[in-house]
């Protein structure tokens, strides 16, 4: 139990982040180029964590092939999810559509993508709860080590500032309150709060084989994660500035591990 305090403490840190990005939504807009290059910075650090932390200490617990499998499957974990959530999304967007061919006037067409709007950040803040468990529970593993993954710490609380912001910015923008934006971030917070504990408590007295494959486990799905949600986002606005914003964070991850 003595990773509780720690754990306890980083996961509220965790928690607040995605709260900080939606008060920003509420009082501030920013360029779609600042946002994204954020979000490739944050990447980086991301990557940098896999690669320095996450990964080195898989193997030397768990060992090579316990750590490859494991990798591959949080891979096919977090895919497999982002695949229903995708499904799920295209079912709703074609409800929608079928809703506003059948409405008439012009009134009713910017009702419409109001809602859309809206509905977008909601499907956002699903996906950021998708994204954010493997990383808050990658964070308490390597609490359970009595070892904080300082690079995996600064990824994920730059990835949830800036994403939160993302999410909440078209709700609002929907026409939904700021006060809704800002209790729905709160609350997935907190989700990823108790995830960074059970990741920091549960596995804490466990063989370490069980906690290398777990570590694997984790970085395969964040590895998922930044190619999947992260990068893509971020090349769709900025190509060159994102590389470079990349490869910056992935040094800064390197230098804080």
């Amino acid at each position: 139990m003595g990773t509780l305090g720690p754990s306890v403490v980083w996961g509220l840190a965790v928690g607040f982040s995605l709260l900080a990005g939606a008060l920003v939504a509420a009082r501030f807009r920013l360029p779609e180029r600042v946002a994204a290059t954020l979000t490739a910075f944050g990447g980086g650090v991301l990557l940098a964590a896999v690669a320095v932390e996450l990964v080195p200490d898989a193997d030397e617990a768990a060992g090579r092939a316990l750590t490859a499998i494991g990798l591959f499957a949080g891979t096919l974990i977090y895919v497999g999810a982002d695949a229903w959530l995708a499904r799920r999304a295209s079912d709703h967007s074609e409800m929608r559509r079928a809703l506003h061919a059948s409405a008439a006037g012009r009134s009713g067409d910017a009702e419409q993508m109001m809602r859309s709007e809206s509905a977008r950040g909601v499907s956002i803040a699903v996906g950021l709860t998708i994204d954010g468990v493997p990383e808050s529970i990658a964070l308490g593993l390597t609490i359970a080590q009595d070892e904080l993954g300082v690079a995996l710490l600064a990824g994920v609380l730059i990835g949830n500032v800036v994403e939160s912001y993302g999410a909440a910015q078209p709700m609002i923008a929907g026409g939904r309150t700021p006060g809704f934006a800002i209790r729905l971030m709160g609350g997935i917070g907190l989700g990823l709060a108790v995830a960074t504990v059970l990741g920091g408590t549960a596995l804490a007295d466990a063989s370490p084989e069980l906690i290398g494959t777990a570590q694997a486990i984790a970085a395969g799905a964040v590895l998922a994660v930044v190619t999947i949600a992260v990068i893509p986002h971020a090349f769709a606005e900025v190509s060159r500035r994102t590389a470079v914003a990349t490869v910056a964070g992935f040094v800064l991850g390197y230098l804080l591990s």
